[in-house]
């Protein structure tokens, strides 16, 4: 017979860091409503002083006062590098004694770049799930900002469980037509919180269908490849159908960034009373739907009475297939990943090939043989995950300081009206 009279642990006491980096991110995780959760610390990290002082954080620390003298590092990644050895001790603290740590992070400046990157290296050495928000340039801030940008993200991908990056150019998309670049800003706030905040409610709070840290881990089982982040919010007449609908217009549903497969998919809502179980069973049959994935679906809801006529749903992913890619190339070099996939023999000169270092598949260079007589294959388009592959990592087409590769109306600011 049980002792009634024992103490229960709480069901949910996973401690949890949110690590705000340089100006951007520091001001992002001060801005967090998080007062509900209270196993939760927020922190910020910074060289500039007085930007410290006016952020509401549990914890504030400073970096590299003998090398800024308490100042920014001007967006200078060189600079931001030489804080980070300098200040080994200090960032290796941040990450201990913890079970989840989400970093957010501007990209593309001094000090959040070179930071994100090495105390994700750090937490990676820990039993510690790392997740990253991470926000990108907008174009019109130049090639500069987004090289550094670009390469602390494919640093950071290969560090942490899960990454999501959140590019401005595509997040304006979300402000109202001639909206300016402030009110982006605030959107990019609005989002992270948005996934904070789910994340931290599926962790912390009893739910009608409960969900724990071992179902997070099992989405995000390594480190390595790409993420899929989706959020969707509706409330009043029809909220469920236009709730479905946000979700799925989404920006971040549809960034080039996103996996094109999904191995294990991890679906939250917050609802209110008044939803029936029905209607959650309609969820989850369309969110299978649309969002396919090759294993399975965990689904948690939590009941929030405060709300009426209210649904917000989170969609979490990961694809284990393109981790198995992604941190398969630190380990040999692009020549060889070539040689292997196409069968090169030793003897021949890679040198035609050698710039794509990723491994293409053998089925896309040889040809199908047919048998003498046999109709014409009808022509079918290669799926969405096999059109950027053979040349995922070739130089970017860049001219008088724009990337190509950006769709005009990112670059140019123009907002376009999907809603």
């Amino acid at each position: 017979m049980s002792d009634s009279s024992q103490s229960i642990s709480p069901l949910n006491s996973v401690r949890i860091k949110i690590i705000g980096l340089g100006g951007a991110g520091s001001n992002m995780v001060s801005r967090l409503e998080l007062d509900a959760f209270e196993t939760i610390t927020k922190i910020a990290v910074n060289t500039d002083a007085q930007a410290l002082n006016n952020l509401k954080c549990d914890q504030k620390v400073l970096l590299g006062a003998s090398i800024t003298r308490g100042l920014g590092t001007g967006g200078e990644l060189e600079i931001g590098k030489e804080v980070v050895e300098a200040e080994h001790n200090a960032i290796a603290a941040l990450v201990e004694d913890v079970e989840l740590i989400i970093l957010v992070v501007g990209l593309g400046g001094g000090t959040g770049s070179a930071l994100t990157t090495k105390i994700a290296e750090l937490a990676s050495k820990t039993d510690a799930l790392t997740l990253a928000f991470a926000t990108l340039p907008f174009s019109f801030e130049g090639s500069r900002r987004k090289h550094i940008a670009d390469e602390c993200l494919g640093i950071l991908r290969n560090q942490v469980h899960g990454l999501i990056p959140l590019p401005n150019d595509v997040l304006l998309q979300e402000g109202e037509e001639g909206a300016s670049v402030l009110n982006a800003f605030a959107v990019a706030d609005n989002w992270v919180e948005r996934g904070v905040c789910s994340i931290c409610t599926l962790l912390l709070k009893n739910g009608l269908i409960n969900q724990d840290f071992g179902s997070l881990r099992s989405v995000f089982q390594g480190q390595g490849g790409k993420t899929l982040f989706g959020i969707g919010f509706a409330e009043g007449d029809n909220y469920v159908d236009a709730a479905l609908d946000d979700l799925f217009l989404c920006p971040l549903l549809h960034t080039q960034d996103r996996p094109a497969k999904l191995d294990r998919i991890l679906v939250h809502l917050i609802v209110s009373p008044d939803l029936s179980l029905s209607r959650i069973n309609e969820i989850m049959a369309i969110a299978s739907k649309r969002l396919s994935t090759r294993e399975d679906i965990i689904f948690g809801a939590v009941i929030d009475p405060s709300r009426k006529q209210s649904l917000e749903v989170c969609v979490l992913g990961k694809s284990e297939i393109e981790r198995a890619v992604d941190t398969s190339t630190s380990a040999i070099d692009g020549n060889q990943l070539i040689a292997q996939a196409v069968q090169i023999p030793e003897n021949s000169n890679t040198a035609t090939v050698a710039q794509f270092p990723v491994p293409v598949h053998h089925s896309k260079l040889k040809p199908k043989s047919r048998d003498k007589g046999e109709g014409q294959d009808e022509f079918v388009f290669n799926q969405l995950e096999e059109q950027r592959g053979y040349f995922e990592k070739t130089d970017r087409n860049e001219y008088e300081g724009e990337d190509l590769d950006v769709p005009t109306y990112l670059r140019r600011g123009i907002k376009i009206n999907l809603k």
